[in-house]
Order: structure tokens, then C-alpha cells, then sequence
């Protein structure tokens, strides 16, 4: 079988993303581990460091590896609480998306319209190509979002 993908950037995502991280690991006591190799890493759910977006939502952010202000390979983890919605905005990079839990609705356009919503359930995968306006939101329930992209990234917002 064949796998074609829609961009270059997820052939290879997780073999560049190690590259850049450190050699070695950390125990939960604290005791360095034995010698990994460069690159190998680990972060447990309940060690990831959540703080908030900023930008005036509830949402919750995580970066798992990399910078996004800088040119290089980074990911990312988003909370959506519940009824929680993001204007129109684009971004100066291609990014690539996975729901890890929950349902998110996605949609297009230079303003936020919830009659172009899509549904997008757990295990979804879906982008967001560099400049593009798109706005999201979630109902009744949380939902996590992995991204993926190369920075430098900045978000425009086209609706206040």
C-alpha cells in the first residue's frame, strides 16, 4: 500500500522532531537515567506545562518541542474548553492538525460563520495552510489539539 500526504512537512515529523531535543532523561525521582540517545524524549500527560494562550479565550497551550518564533519544527497542544470560539485569524506558516480528544468544529473565511463549521471528531486530521483566514470553536465539550508546523508562526487577526 501506498500513503500519499498532503504536504512534505509530516514525512519525517517525529525522527526531525527528536533531533533537536536533548540526550539525556530525567526520571520522575529526579535520578538522571541511563544515556539516551540524542534526541530520545518522553512527556508524560501529567508533566506537560499548560499556560494560557493570551489572547483572550480559556483556551490552554503546551509547546511539546521546538519554537515557533523561530525557523524550525515545532509542536503543539491546545485545550478548547467547552463553548469556546476563535475569530477569523490566519497564520504566517502551514499547519498540520490532529483532534486527540473531543469534537472541534473548523471552517474558513475572513469571518467567524458558524453555518460553515465542519465537525472534526477525535483522530481527525486536517490543515491549516499559511495565510489562509479560518476561525474554530467547540460546543459541549473540551477539545485537544496537536499542531505541527515550521515557524516562525504568527497569528493575524482579521476579527476582534
Amino acid at each position: 500500500m501506498t500513503l500519499t500526504r498532503p504536504g512534505k512537512l509530516m514525512t519525517g515529523v517525529l525522527v526531525i522532531a527528536c533531533a533537536s531535543m536533548t540526550s539525556t532523561a530525567q526520571n520522575k525521582s529526579g535520578a538522571t537515567a541511563p544515556e539516551v540517545p540524542k534526541g530520545w524524549f518522553s512527556i508524560p500527560p501529567d508533566e506537560i506545562k499548560w499556560a494560557k494562550n493570551g489572547d483572550g479565550t480559556p483556551r490552554v497551550g503546551a509547546i511539546l518541542f521546538g519554537d515557533p518564533s523561530k525557523h524550525e519544527l515545532y509542536g503543539l497542544v491546545v485545550k478548547w474548553p467547552p463553548n469556546t470560539t476563535a475569530k477569523a485569524h490566519s497564520h504566517s506558516d502551514d499547519r498540520y492538525v490532529v483532534v486527540l480528544s473531543g469534537t472541534f468544529y473548523h471552517g474558513h473565511g475572513d469571518k467567524f460563520d458558524a453555518t460553515k463549521l465542519e465537525r472534526r471528531t477525535k483522530g481527525t486530521t486536517f490543515s491549516e495552510p499559511a495565510n489562509v483566514a479560518h476561525f474554530g470553536a467547540t460546543k459541549d465539550e473540551e477539545a485537544v489539539l496537536y499542531f505541527v508546523g515550521v515557524g516562525p508562526d504568527r497569528t493575524d487577526a482579521l476579527e476582534k
